[in-house]
């Protein structure tokens, strides 16, 4: 029993920063002509130019009231 605690607490432990350390930026479509996209980056980001991205457009809810 003590060792299944032990294995479950080092896999949380080591486990846990590896989403902290996954490459991630935030920012808005500044300018778009055909298959060009200019992108302004919010805070730091560690991307470089001419690196592959995968982009994921948030849709915004609309929300209705009285």
């Amino acid at each position: 029993m003590r060792k299944k605690l032990v294995a479950l607490a080092m896999a949380v432990v080591f486990a846990a920063p590896m989403g902290a350390l996954a490459k991630s930026c935030k920012g808005t479509i500044k300018e778009f002509d055909g298959k060009t996209m200019v992108v302004k980056i919010k805070g730091k980001c560690k991307a470089e130019a001419g690196q592959d991205v995968k982009i994921k457009v948030q849709k915004k809810a609309a929300v209705e009231g009285c």
